[in-house]
């Protein structure tokens, strides 16, 4: 029997009152809740059950009509469809609840375990975030460009599908650019762009990894590149990260005792405890590469920011044998929404990226990469990278400061050579998920490390951001960690 209880309306919904009824008595039909053939009320009736005006029910009804729900019946009046299946009734709860359809599906799912549930950025609220200030980013020339560039007739093609390796002109200021600040040798068929470094780890772990594949990772790593590395099937072999980067005597040891297809490094700020590659690592490195045969994932994800001396030049600067995949980002430069990263690398390896982009994206954002081509042409964004170096240096020595004078006695941490985050140990008595939750609720953010954590290990480590919050944030922020932990 039909029941106006199982027909919810909500008036300040974008969704016309007439098409809620319609979609309400589908869904009842559908649970057999409404049977086939059974009678409706007239719309006079049902106009008068859910006080609305009965022209929206007469459209309601036209509409399940014209969906071949219901049919009129002449002067019997309008019935359910009966070539419809039965349906077991489910019980109508008029208390509004979420569907059982939107939390889980009705099949066999296979939950990932091995991948963390995407955490709430809280990028709302201030603290040692790991990123850059997005309040330094050169907003008025990005959208006057981005502006420019979709008015011009002669740039409506790129609004349809374009190149799949990424905007012409952008790859040829990245392979210029990158030639000129970090040696490298490319021409533009060797760049690839991407959305972030995070796409071009992962696309290139799927050009290069069979599964059982071992390839050599630090320890700690980049959370995102384990991940990537073993969803494309590698097995992953730890070295230990030393101060000047990871333990390439351990290196050679593996490659003398099993086939090592590829090793993942962030030569430049190891990711996460910030310490750079010695230039005899470096070179050892590429040797131990070339006389092993395999793949160097260099990861340099934030070059641009180096404060003490000129930074050395990445390990594909050296690269004469082809051995280096080189992937950087301006997503760290910039901005995070910019997605735009990169890949250098031989061009059959290119291609192959270029394949299996097609498979899970086209192509990226022509329009964006234009806009930042023309930004580096004009200068704009070397003058960006000038001043967000600088003050960062500025943050980056405020924040030091401020964490050794006034929690000195529970944090070690060696002052970074550059990059945007400082990795700092906490006192064994302070337990890092417990501060970061308490914080939390204070308005400060500070990660609680556990991602950074190997499997069955807590370093009680955490990356602590200094690029997101100027010097008054900063002060706030550690008066706020300093109070929590002292206090309680």
């Amino acid at each position: 029997m039909f029941s106006p209880n199982t027909i919810a309306i909500n008036k300040k919904s974008p969704v016309a009152v007439y098409l809620q009824i319609s979609n309400a008595i589908i869904n009842r039909i559908q649970d057999g809740t409404i049977k086939p053939g059974s009678k409706m009320p007239s719309s006079r009736e049902l106009s008068v059950m859910l006080k609305v005006h009965r022209k929206t029910v007469v459209n309601a009804y036209e509409e399940l009509d014209a969906q071949g729900w219901i049919f009129s019946g002449s002067t019997k009046g309008t019935f359910v469809n009966t070539h419809l299946p039965e349906v077991k009734p489910l019980k109508w709860n008029t208390v509004e609840q979420v569907p059982d359809s939107l939390q889980s599906p009705g099949y066999v799912l296979k939950i990932n375990t091995d991948i963390k549930v995407p955490s709430i950025p809280y990028r709302e609220l201030i603290g040692f975030h790991d990123g850059p200030d997005v309040r330094l980013v050169p907003i008025t020339q990005l959208a006057k460009t981005y502006k420019g560039i979709i008015n011009r007739k002669s740039w409506l093609y790129n609004l349809s599908y374009v190149d799949v390796q990424g905007n012409a002109d952008l790859r040829n200021v990245l392979s210029d650019h990158m030639n000129s600040t970090r040696g490298l040798h490319t021409r533009p068929e060797n760049i690839f762009i991407s959305r972030g470094s995070q796409m071009g780890i992962y696309l290139a772990a799927r050009v290069l990894i069979t599964p059982g594949d071992n390839v050599i990772v630090g320890e700690p790593n980049y959370y995102y590149a384990d991940k990537a590395l073993i969803t494309c099937g590698a097995k992953l072999l730890r070295v230990q990260v030393e101060n000047d980067g990871i333990n390439v005597d351990e290196v050679e040891q593996l490659c003398k005792k099993k086939k090592i297809r590829a090793i993942y490094v962030t030569s430049h700020h190891h990711y996460p405890t910030t310490v750079t590659l010695s230039a005899s690592k470096r070179m050892k490195l590429l040797a131990l590469a070339e006389q092993y045969k395999f793949v160097i994932i260099e990861d340099d994800y934030d070059y641009d920011f180096h404060y003490e001396s000129n930074p050395i030049l990445p390990l594909a600067s050296a690269d004469k044998k082809g051995m280096v995949i080189y992937i950087g980002t301006l997503s760290k430069t910039v901005a995070p929404s910019l997605r735009i990263g990169y890949v250098a690398a031989p061009k059959k390896i290119i291609d192959e990226l270029s394949k299996l982009r097609q498979i899970i994206d086209v192509q990226g954002d022509p329009i964006m990469e234009k806009a930042v081509a023309e930004l580096f042409l004009f200068g704009e964004m070397r003058r960006h990278m000038k001043k967000a170096l600088k003050e960062y240096h500025i943050r980056r020595n405020f924040a030091c400061a401020l964490l050794k004078d006034r929690l000195g006695d529970v944090i070690d941490f060696k002052i970074p050579e550059g990059g945007l985050a400082i990795w700092a140990q906490f006192d064994k008595k302070v337990s890092l998920p417990e501060l970061s939750d308490k914080v939390r609720r204070k308005g400060i953010i500070l990660s609680n490390g556990l991602i950074h954590s190997p499997e069955g290990k807590k370093l009680n480590y955490t990356r602590m951001g200094f690029g997101w919050m100027n010097t008054k944030e900063m002060e706030q922020a550690v008066k706020v960690l300093h109070d929590t932990i002292k206090k309680g």
